[in-house]
């Protein structure tokens, strides 16, 4: 999904000329994010830093949401297989 959905609405060269509703849609995306991020740290000091800033801050909370689910279920271990019923 961020090959395919998230590069090309990234809008790397300016979210600006993208249509509104797919440039905010890319925004919310980590390349869209982190593009963002280093445009408005390099060239505007940090100005509008912090939407792109909490946008992958975010998404690093979602992976490591998911990573202590993965680990917990790994930790009780296989669910038991059912028992076939005796005839």
């Amino acid at each position: 999904m961020m090959m395919f959905v998230g590069n090309p609405l990234s809008g790397m060269a300016g979210p600006y000329w993208l249509p509104a509703g797919w440039a905010a849609l890319g925004q919310l995306q980590p390349p869209g994010a982190s593009g963002s991020l280093v445009r408005a740290l390099s060239f505007f000091d940090g100005t509008g830093a912090g939407a792109p800033a909490l946008t992958l801050g975010l998404w690093v909370l979602a992976g490591l949401l998911l990573i202590l689910v993965a680990d917990r279920r790994a930790a009780r271990g296989p669910r038991p297989e059912a028992q076939p019923a005796a005839a």
